[in-house]
């Protein structure tokens, strides 16, 4: 038997390497440390064992990682095609498609946020059931002092925070066939950069609001509204372009200078923690250090204490 793969990489090292220089190193910038460095992506954004929880029996579970390094191999098949501008195959571009949104539930970003979402409503059920309990005593008239100071601190956001481990976020992988399936629906173009290079991420794949009345949010919608709109950088200078435009499909579009610096301002808004470029730039490791808190999108929407999201509890 082979021995199992504990280095793993949270941006798959075949799609790095579009993005390296033909010596085959690229630049990792770190926004926490405030540096960049310059390295391949065999030995750049990767943790150990994030895709291989431990089973009850003590042994790791391979399921996802194993699974992922299949959907990376036809997505890899690919991908010469997509930079060479050509029209996809449905059966083609479901594939590819079951790669971006692979892209989308196995980054940090992700794994963090869907964990710190449970923590929430694990507190919102935990407050819900407490407070039923409160009002059965209180009608029994059989409430304690005790049982009134434990819905007090309960109740107070600012006395205590909750840990989860990160594991819970692997249930972001439960939305990657939906979200797959709603992507080869989309019309999918080219937008190609001549005078700017692009970016990408450890969180490559989101969706953004693009086009539609002012009034439209650019958040707080799903990927199939019609104004969703899937940047997804391939390279220095192709980005693919998921919408539901229905007048163009397969196009090859110019991106201008200003429209590739706001594709790169998605990227850095989206990411995690790092951003990974083939050109050093003084104008991105800027972009990355304006945008450096890690990008939050998913909340219950009501007041709950802090949730930290822990590697091991």
């Amino acid at each position: 038997m082979s021995e199992r793969t504990k280095r793993q990489h949270i941006v798959p090292r075949f799609y790095l390497r579009h993005f390296a220089q033909p010596d085959g190193e690229l630049w990792t910038h770190d926004p926490v440390s405030g540096n960049a460095r310059k390295t391949t992506p065999e030995k750049t954004a990767y943790e150990t064992n994030i895709y291989t929880p431990i089973g009850e029996d003590g042994a790791r579970i391979d399921l996802v990682e194993d699974t992922l390094a299949k959907i990376e191999s036809r997505a890899a098949e690919i991908y010469s095609d997509l930079l060479t501008f050509k029209r996809l195959s449905d059966m083609a571009k479901l594939d590819f498609a079951v790669f971006i949104a692979t892209m989308f539930a196995r980054s940090p970003a992700q794994l963090r946020q869907f964990a710190q979402f449970t923590g929430q409503m694990t507190l919102l059920a935990s407050k819900h059931e407490m407070e039923r309990d409160f009002r059965f005593k209180e009608q029994s008239n059989s409430l304690s002092e005790s049982d009134a100071a434990l819905r007090e601190i309960l109740h107070n956001n600012d006395w205590y925070t909750m840990n989860v481990d990160r594991r819970v976020g692997l249930l972001a992988f439960q939305q990657a066939e939906t979200l797959a399936h709603v992507m080869a629906r989309m019309n999918w173009n080219y937008e190609i950069s001549e005078s700017q290079q692009l970016v990408t991420s450890d969180n490559p794949m989101f969706w953004v609001k693009g086009g539609g009345p002012a009034d439209a949010g650019a958040y707080g919608f799903g990927l199939g509204n019609p104004y969703a709109m899937v940047p997804f950088p391939l390279s220095p200078n192709v980005i693919l372009r998921l919408d539901w435009q229905t007048d163009i499909a397969w196009k090859r579009l110019r991106l201008d200078r200003q429209r590739a610096k706001l594709a790169n301002q998605y990227q850095a808004k989206h990411k995690e923690r790092f951003m990974f470029f083939r050109d050093h730039d003084q104008g991105l490791l800027a972009l990355g250090m304006k945008y450096k808190d890690p990008v939050n999108l998913i909340s219950t929407g009501v007041p709950s204490p802090r949730v930290d999201v822990v590697r091991k509890l």
